[in-house]
């Protein structure tokens, strides 16, 4: 279908050179399930408009999406959680959470994705010239394998502490940080040589965002643990995990990605990070030595609403534009460290295809041209011009 469309009008038009080396687009999976269709289609799009990476967010409190055979659990439960309302977020646009309940017992879905789906994707992309970043998210966001699994986690003897567990707004604790026990550290290894396994690509991403550290802090048992591991503050113990993790993937002979929080609990200056957490998120890249892709959330979370799309949609705020994107300073990614840009499109309130394309377009048109065309600011109508032209293909599609 996209490919008897006429040349396009925006990002990679004959005679551009990319900007960056790595033009990334991240699909969560965890919190929905997209069909293997889903993914190809977001596949061929990509491919259309110059990204060359799809980072694929595999895990997270919502869900699990590979097997683990050691770990059946995973796929028998973990894979099928209920999905959430996502009642303590504060920053939804209108009724997004009343909405997406409405909505989700005839759009949403759960399950994972067996090998063979998995190695048909690396081998679809991979003919369009994309490399598949996987994600494991560790140590937090654990809930759904802990449900699994609840040994991996906060043990019965330590009550989930009642205070927030953060200082901007009401974030209820919530059992989804793995314990620095044995099995949960041999548990998250053998993921890792499993995702190894599946994806032949260069770079696997072990996640190691929003860790709240209080909920270790407040077992009664914690002293006891960090003697055990030799550590000397709570936070080492995500460093604990973090170091494991980075050592076996490198013996697998791959390189180490993460979310930018991790330069606070590691001075690895070979991590490939991830800058997305607004101000606090460049800052910490700024005090860092390490590479990263720029993939700021305050202009390139499309999970966030577009201020201009003809109907109200379920998603964050605040919302970005088209003219936003285009036209937003992006110092930090025109340092040397900066190896690309990121968009991402997180899944709290996507809840199907069509959810994705209305989140995705046409921001992600106007993502492509930024990637290619230094003076980008000016192509509003450029973008306009090649989205009808895409929307005329969607339709045929349906």
């Amino acid at each position: 279908m996209l490919s008897q469309l006429p040349p396009s009008l925006i990002g990679p038009v004959e005679g551009r050179k990319p900007l960056h080396e790595w033009r990334g687009l991240m699909i969560d999976s965890a919190r929905t399930c997209f069909s293997v269709s889903t993914i190809e289609l977001f596949i061929d799009l990509a491919h259309r408009y110059g990204f060359n990476r799809l980072h694929w967010h595999l895990t997270d409190d919502a869900g699990w999406r590979f097997d683990v055979p050691d770990y059946p659990r995973l796929t028998e439960v973990a894979a099928y959680r209920p999905r959430s309302r996502f009642d303590n977020y504060t920053n939804e646009a209108g009724e997004t959470i009343e909405r997406a309940a409405q909505e989700a017992p005839s759009k949403w879905t759960a399950g994972y994705y067996t090998d063979s789906e998995i190695q048909h994707l690396i081998a679809y992309a991979a003919d369009r010239g994309i490399e598949i970043l996987p994600e494991v998210d560790i140590p937090g966001h654990m809930m759904a394998a802990i449900e699994a699994y609840p040994q991996f986690g906060r043990p019965n003897s330590a009550p989930l502490p009642k205070h927030s567990m953060r200082d901007d707004q009401r974030w209820p604790a919530q059992n989804d940080l793995l314990w620095p026990t044995d099995e949960a550290l041999e548990f998250v290894l053998t993921a890792v040589d499993r995702i190894i396994d599946l994806f032949p690509g260069s770079t696997i991403h072990v996640g190691g965002d929003e860790c709240a550290y209080d909920q270790w802090a407040t077992d009664p048992d914690i002293d006891k643990w960090l003697k055990l591991r030799g550590l000397k503050s709570v936070p080492e113990i995500q460093t604990w995990f973090l170091d494991a993790v980075a050592d076996r993937v490198r013996a697998r002979g791959r390189r180490v990605a993460g979310w930018d929080e991790i330069c606070q609990i590691t001075d690895d200056p070979n991590i490939l990070m991830f800058a997305w957490d607004e101000e606090r998120g460049m800052n910490r890249i700024a005090q860092s030595i390490n590479p990263y892709v720029y993939a700021d959330a305050r202009s390139l979370y499309l999970n966030r609403i577009d201020p201009d799309a003809p109907q109200q949609q379920k998603g964050m705020i605040p919302g970005i534009s088209v003219a936003d994107i285009l036209s937003t300073p992006w110092p930090e990614a025109e340092d040397s460290r900066c190896i690309g840009v990121q968009a991402c499109l997180w899944s709290e309130f996507i809840l199907d295809e069509a959810d994705l394309l209305d989140m995705a377009f046409p921001r992600l048109l106007a993502v492509s041209e930024r990637m290619f065309n230094p003076q980008a600011a000016d192509n509003v109508e450029r973008v306009e011009a090649e989205y009808e032209v895409l929307t005329r293909a969607l339709k045929t599609r349906q």
